[in-house]
């Protein structure tokens, strides 16, 4: 489950890409609950402006369907790459799928995660109830 978009021109400053990485992940994570699927994992794809094409993978601790577990797992690959470099094209992917049940657990190790859960099941509730573009975070603003 996948989203990717193609820029109408093209997009170096890693600010801006990252915030289009924020917004690509919340739709993966919308898709993947709206599917009652899980990933264990997260690809990301980049296509240069000379329309040469990159893949990075990573696997997730535990399954997710998170907006926020799949950022923060593709974010360091996006800032390997986005090093001064023009993209054209750039997309997100949740591998790995599984069932939604499971996935999302408490983890011992990181004692946030618990928080940052709470948050964005809020504002799933807040989206569902006054639509998609209710609430938002302040990363996924481009300047």
């Amino acid at each position: 489950i996948s989203a990717e978009t193609t820029f109408p021109e093209n997009i170096k400053d890693p600010d801006n890409l990252r915030s289009v990485l924020w917004q690509l992940s919340e739709k993966v994570s919308m898709r993947l609950k709206k599917a009652g699927l899980a990933g264990g994992g997260v690809t990301l794809k980049l296509k240069q402006a000379d329309f040469r094409q990159l893949t990075r993978s990573r696997m997730l601790s535990a399954p997710s369907q998170m907006a926020e577990e799949l950022y923060r797992e593709a974010l360091p690959l996006l800032e390997a790459e986005a090093d001064g470099r023009s993209f054209r094209l750039l997309g997100i992917g949740a591998t790995r799928l599984s069932g939604a049940e499971g996935a999302d657990g408490l983890d011992l190790l990181d004692p946030a995660k618990e928080d940052r859960l709470k948050v964005e099941r809020a504002m799933d509730a807040v989206r569902q109830r006054f639509g998609g573009n209710a609430i938002s975070k302040g990363r996924g603003l481009r300047q």
